[in-house]
């Protein structure tokens, strides 16, 4: 019960990090994703949260975030560049066969990713078309 007590401010912590790069909170601070990774692998290491859990929630979060259009493109790219880390990570956790199916597809998801240009702040739509 002590490692789960423990465990919560570094959860918290980990969590509102993942929030502010999802969102892009902090566009011009690419440390943050460096962070994030750090604070994870200390979740993994230190704390009941499972390795694997930590891996493909951070792999998951930088492949949706460097995915999503709306977001600035030197966020979204400088997500895609680290989403190499945490699959990492998962291919070191990967010792039965359904995990090693589980990265072999995120590794083909980060293969084959496309970044589509940003949307402009000019193009987004206000309201509806009949204002």
């Amino acid at each position: 019960m002590n490692a789960v007590l423990h465990e919560d401010p570094y959860l918290e912590s980990w969590r509102w990090m993942s929030r502010q790069i999802r969102c892009c909170l902090e566009p011009n601070e690419p440390r943050l994703i460096e962070h994030y990774l750090n604070e994870g692998r200390y979740l993994a290491c230190c704390t009941a949260t499972h390795p694997w859990t930590i891996a493909e929630t951070a792999f998951r979060l930088l492949i949706d975030t460097a995915t999503d259009i709306a977001l600035p493109w030197h966020w979204r790219s400088q997500c895609l560049d680290q989403a190499w880390r945490p699959l990492h990570d998962l291919e070191t956790l990967s010792h039965c066969a359904c995990r090693l199916k589980r990265w072999q597809a995120f590794a083909w998801q980060l293969a084959t990713c496309e970044l589509l240009p940003s949307i402009s702040v000019s193009d987004w739509v206000q309201g509806s078309s009949d204002e």
